[in-house]
């Protein structure tokens, strides 16, 4: 699952303050929850026809030869359907370290400043792609499968989807604008759907600037997006997005042609600046390649954002993390959490510490379910963390157990952030998972260890031991076994090649939903409401993907990655410097960026370099998740620490802090193990080999 909070309907005004917009804000609702019900009825979909495929191949050698195909437009059409949702809920991934310093009276200028950038990105994108699939339908261009489809009309969902989101995020920003009439905030929506309009007329024409082409379209947008910025929140707010957009433009266009040290710089700079302002992840590596794209090349090369918007997410391994989405969003649901738990303590109960062990056992198995680190720490630290207080732990030992439990959520298959990995340096996800497994238990196992030395060594931190007997320790484990079950027939059916990553995703969702169906607790509300949070979380990541896409045609484009291969090939480091300066790089990274994010935004530039060290995709994925899972439990900015100062506002966060650092400890001590002994990576992969 998506490295977020769960699904949140949008509340920042309540329905006392806003009468004045009640018709529009209802139709933009509406609209969002329309076409994200889309969306998740295409999660559906998903899942009904990739079973399918399974069944008939293996039970009846009849494969198909159109589930492939329609699996990648309908994971296309996920992402961008259900974009507009996915803003509705906040669920769209944001950086917000730098903006929370600011004083509450500057922080939302700030955000809404932020939210008026990724408007006019949103805008040139929805230009740029329909311009994309009306030539795809001129020039009747079709699949290159055995359909033989045309593309435009999958192609079509995503301008559809853009669409949608641009409705969304102009209805935030009426939301925000108090005081406008109703008749100013539709103009000020007119203005930029008639900016998109005659760019559309106008085509590639472009007009020069003190020597540099400027793209008279891109120009029309962001004119447009300045006059409304300025009916909405007034002319500071319009001057300083016109003076952001100019100032960014020229800055590339001064820059190119110069060394590549210098573009990397500017790269960087602008990223970095536009995810301080808060902008949502996707959104800041879209523009800073948008303005790349437009401003750094000899050529425009506008029409790169529409390729990147259709195959950035028209893949099938990327099908692959709906399904493992629903299958931990079910089970969820199911409340599986409480069960794991209590047949863990019934288990554990007489070790020192039990509870802790208990609650690290349950965050590893759940964490094979959700793939998340947020999901798991939120939910086992409801259902632990107080069970643990109550019994006389230590508020140390109970939140580090529960954050270093929730770590486990990335490391431990099947995982999110190792799928993305996998797509984005070719590396099998199938071996990914497999490398993961044993590198997984021993950090659960070592966790466990620093527990029992933690109980025994440092009197009052764990409560009293106690004795359970065989038929409760019976009874405990009963309701958890069939999902114990469920693993081991996702496992199987991956291992035994009987399916893919992406089809074992899907029988894991089918099983599940059948298990908790013979439960007695499948309803059609848990049913929508999984396939909805499905869709949304799934958009929330793959559009990162997108964003980091149109980003990275730039880098390659400045051959950024190339050159700092030969500059680490000229310093001649030797081999576990550059690995200790590359973690030392990711550990800074993670205190302030979430996982995905910052796979996607720096893979490119360090797998090569690792590559150069002599470390292969495997090996550096499952290194890379450790030193990730380290970044989510280290402050100032650990995620975890903050999913658990939600859940427990009465522990001090300097016991969270402190409770989490020994489990940091330990996962770099897990790191070193498998930098000295790679075989503990390796050996499993290889023997599936």
């Amino acid at each position: 699952m998506s490295e977020y909070v769960d699904s949140r309907q949008d509340s920042a005004v309540s329905p006392a303050t806003r009468p004045a917009v009640e018709t529009h804000a209802v139709d933009a609702r509406h609209l969002t929850a329309l076409v994200g019900g889309l969306g998740a009825l295409m999660v559906a979909a998903l899942l009904l026809i990739v079973v399918f495929e399974v069944v008939s191949r293996y039970f009846f050698n009849a494969p198909t030869h159109w589930v492939t195909e329609i699996s990648t437009y309908l994971v296309v059409g996920i992402v961008f359907l259900s974009l507009g949702l996915t803003y509705r809920r906040k669920e769209h991934i944001r950086i917000e370290f730098v903006v929370d310093l600011l004083p509450e009276a500057r922080r939302a200028p700030v955000m809404r400043f932020a939210e008026w950038l990724g408007v006019f990105f949103v805008a040139v994108s929805t230009w740029q792609m329909l311009r994309y699939v009306l030539s795809e339908y001129t020039s009747d261009t079709r699949s290159w499968g055995l359909l033989s489809a045309p593309l435009w009309i999958p192609q079509s969902m995503v301008v559809a989807g853009l669409a949608v989101l641009l409705v969304a995020m102009l209805d935030r920003m009426d939301r925000h604008s108090h005081g406008l009439k109703p008749a100013a905030r539709w103009f000020s929506h007119a203005i930029v759907v008639l900016g998109c309009m005659l760019a559309m007329v106008i085509g590639k024409h472009s007009f020069a600037v003190g020597g540099t082409q400027v793209s008279t379209g891109l120009g029309l947008i962001a004119g447009s997006c300045v006059l409304a910025a300025g009916l909405h929140h007034g002319r500071r707010m319009a001057g300083a997005l016109a003076l952001s957009l100019a100032l960014g433009a020229w800055l590339f266009a001064f820059i190119a042609g110069g060394s590549t040290l210098e573009v990397g710089l500017l790269l960087l700079v602008v990223l970095v600046a536009f995810l301080g302002f808060g902008m949502e992840v996707a959104f800041a590596l879209g523009l800073a390649g948008l303005l790349g794209l437009a401003f750094l090349l000899p050529q425009q090369q506008l029409s790169a954002v529409a390729d990147r918007l259709w195959n950035g997410a028209n893949s099938f391994t990327y099908a692959a993390v709906p399904m493992f989405i629903l299958m931990g969003s079910i089970l969820m649901r199911a409340g599986i959490t409480g069960g794991l738990f209590n047949a863990l303590a019934a288990w554990t109960g007489r070790l020192p510490g039990g509870l802790a062990h208990a609650t690290l056992g349950a965050g590893g198995i759940f964490a094979a379910f959700s793939g998340s680190s947020i999901a798991t720490a939120a939910t086992i630290g409801k259902t632990a963390g107080t069970e643990m207080i109550a019994r006389g732990y230590s508020p140390r030992m109970t939140m580090g157990a529960i954050a270093g439990g929730g770590t486990l959520g990335i490391l431990i298959p099947p995982s999110i952030p190792l799928i993305i990995y996998g797509a984005a340096v070719g590396a099998p996800v199938t071996l990914l998972f497999a490398a993961a497994v044993i590198p997984g238990l021993v950090v659960l196992l070592s966790m466990m260890l620093l527990v029992l030395a933690w109980a025994l060594l440092v009197p009052g931190s764990s409560g009293e031991t106690r004795r359970y007997s065989w038929a409760e320790k019976r009874e405990a484990i009963v309701p958890v076994l069939p999902f114990a079950v469920l693993i081991v027939a996702v496992f199987s059916v991956l291992y035994l090649g009987i399916a893919t990553p992406t089809e074992a995703g899907a029988i894991g969702a089918a099983i599940s939903a059948l298990i908790v169906a013979i439960r007695g607790q499948l309803t059609w509300r848990m049913v929508c409401e999984s396939l909805a949070e499905t869709a949304v979380l799934t958009s929330s990541v793959l559009i990162i993907v997108i964003g980091a896409g149109v980003f990275g045609w730039v880098v390659d484009y400045a051959r950024i990655p190339q050159a700092l291969v030969g500059v680490v090939q000229a310093q001649e480091l030797a081999p576990w410097v550059l690995m200790i300066g590359i973690v030392a790089v990711y550990l800074v990274l993670g205190m302030f960026i979430d996982p995905i994010s910052m796979i996607l935004m720096t893979v490119s530039i360090t797998f090569p370099i690792v590559a150069l060290a002599g470390y292969d995709a495997i090996w550096f994925g499952v290194a890379l998740m450790m030193v990730v899972e380290i970044g989510l439990v280290t402050p100032p900015v650990g995620i975890i620490l903050f999913v658990l100062r939600g859940i427990s506002a009465a522990v001090p966060f300097r016991d969270i802090v402190l409770g989490a650092l020994p489990f940091v400890v330990v996962l770099l001590l897990n790191l070193l193990l498998i930098a000295f002994f790679p075989e503990i990576v390796h050996w499993l992969p290889n023997k599936l080999q």
